[in-house]
């Protein structure tokens, strides 16, 4: 069976593969294209299918992400009564604003 994107598009939905078996595969396919080179036209469906399974690994969440998605009514609340006198914020004047932003920008320009 050649490799197309069709084909790995195929195998990722049917197949639901893990992050190492599309990165086993990717390998493969590296290999195949770099033995035959990239240039032959017989490699065209790998060269897609390899662009399409990595550009998949890449918007894949990390494992990272997948092991503790701790949702926001979940976490912990963050007192921040203490940081705030009175818990009274003061409010600036839109001028005022802008002209720290501006100071603000001015000084990351010379960095």
């Amino acid at each position: 069976m050649a490799t197309t994107a069709e084909s790995a598009q195929q195998w990722l939905e049917e197949k639901k593969p893990s992050t190492e078996e599309i990165q086993s595969v990717i390998t493969k396919l590296e290999a195949r294209i770099e033995q035959q080179g990239e240039d032959d036209p017989a490699m065209a469906g790998s060269v897609d299918a390899l662009l399409l399974l990595q550009a998949y690994l890449a918007r894949a969440p990390s494992p990272e992400q997948e092991i503790d998605t701790v949702s926001e009514s979940d976490a912990p609340g963050l007192d921040n009564s203490a940081l705030i006198p009175d818990a009274d914020p003061v409010e600036l004047e839109a001028e005022v604003k802008r002209r720290a932003f501006e100071a603000l920008k001015a000084q990351l320009k010379d960095l």
